[in-house]
């Protein structure tokens, strides 16, 4: 299976970055050139500079108007670049990292996704977003709504990730950021590590990409692990990965359509009768009933790994969270507005004009004729 990872804006080119860290085909686009060049793992032949001309090189300051008419600007350089790396091998999927709360990344992934859904109709482009804090502002928040928006109407999946969780850990700022993206690349790696790979039942990469064929709803990967010596229930694990605690989204995973889950460990811990306990029970609480399987046992592993993907959700806390105040917010904005400006025609109303105040004290013959200078003008331009 072949997946490319195309990060937009500064916090989907960290992101690729990462990911770029464990060998995976990575691409940086951004409009800040500074942020390009403090990537670590992405080739450089791979950093893509979009809005030169718009930004100077020096960002969009958050503004997705900006975001977007870069991607469009610079679309076909893009696009060339994304056909160099692709050659004449298939993609089966392109996974676009991006900050949901910024400027490039908001404006610029839309942009992005349609054209790789019309360039390559057979691969899958999921979106995987990282949400805005609750403390970031409104602004960051309309971003994200509006966003939300956008992709769900051309991206396949939308995996998104709340980066609230953040402040559930007592890291420091810049390690909370990085453990967040972290996490983002630990389980999509596991996953797509264990896709085509033999076992005692084998997800291939159909069966990933009918699970994240979604419809542009959304999607959420849980994750859990622990050292197998410790390990008192096997299901308990399991369970773990798709419970509040396994996740990066508050999301009902009842209104869930399908589910992937594949678990890879040491063979005398991988008992069946534990799996299919915890397998049963997530079949029986999504809504959908489908859920893929993949088992893994590895005499080599002395911990046991559990991935586990959800789609078709069309329920979480997190989301509406968004929504509710973007649109709160922006039925707000649009009265004041209007309420500033008809206060402004109320106490404008009735003035006269200058020439109703002042004597004019100058010819008429010295006051130029508007209408002539202008016909004057056109003329000379056209001379």
């Amino acid at each position: 299976m072949r997946a490319l990872i195309i990060g937009v804006g500064q916090c989907g080119t960290k992101i690729a970055d990462l990911f770029s860290l464990v060998d995976f085909e990575a691409l940086a686009i951004n409009t800040s050139r500074g942020d390009l060049e403090y990537l670590k793992h992405v080739p450089h032949e791979r950093r893509i500079l979009i809005g030169e001309s718009l930004t100077g090189g020096k960002g969009v300051n958050a503004n997705p108007i900006l975001g977007r008419e870069a991607m469009k600007r610079d679309l076909p350089l893009v696009m060339r670049k994304i056909g160099s790396i692709i050659g004449y091998e298939d993609v089966d999927i392109f996974f676009l990292t991006f900050g949901f709360g910024g400027g490039t990344g908001a404006g610029g992934t839309p942009v992005l996704a349609e054209a790789l859904k019309e360039e390559y109709p057979d691969s899958l482009v999921v979106a995987i977003g990282a949400l805005p804090l609750k403390e970031e502002g409104i602004r960051p928040t309309i971003n994200a709504a509006i966003t939300i928006d956008k992709l769900s109407k051309i991206a396949d999946s939308i995996i998104a990730i709340d980066n609230n969780k953040l402040k559930e850990g007592g890291d420091d700022i810049s390690k909370a950021y990085e453990r967040i993206n972290y996490t983002i690349v630990e389980r999509i790696a596991s996953l797509l590590a264990l896709v085509d790979v033999p076992g005692e039942q084998t997800l291939d990469a159909s069966d990933l990409k009918f699970v994240l064929k979604a419809f542009g709803s959304f999607a959420t990967v849980g994750y859990a692990k622990a050292d197998a010596g410790r390990i008192k229930s096997l299901s308990r694990l399991i369970t773990r990965s798709f419970e509040s605690e396994g996740l990066y989204l508050e999301a009902n995973i009842e209104s869930a359509l399908y589910g992937l889950v594949a678990i890879h460990g040491p063979p005398e811990v991988l008992k069946a009768a534990d799996i299919f306990e915890a397998l049963n029970y997530l079949t029986n609480k999504i809504r959908g009933k489908q859920i893929f399987r993949g088992f893994y046992p590895d005499p080599r592993e002395r911990e046991v790994e559990v991935v586990t993907l959800l789609s078709g959700i069309y329920e979480s806390r997190s989301i509406e969270d968004i929504i509710i105040t973007a649109k709160r917010y922006a039925r707000s904005f649009m009265e004041a507005k209007e309420e500033a400006e008809n206060k402004k025609k109320e106490l404008l109303s009735g003035l006269p004009d200058f020439d109703d105040v002042y004597a004019k004290g100058i010819p008429d013959e010295e006051y130029p004729d508007i209408e002539e200078v202008s016909k004057k003008l056109r003329r000379e331009r056209h001379e």
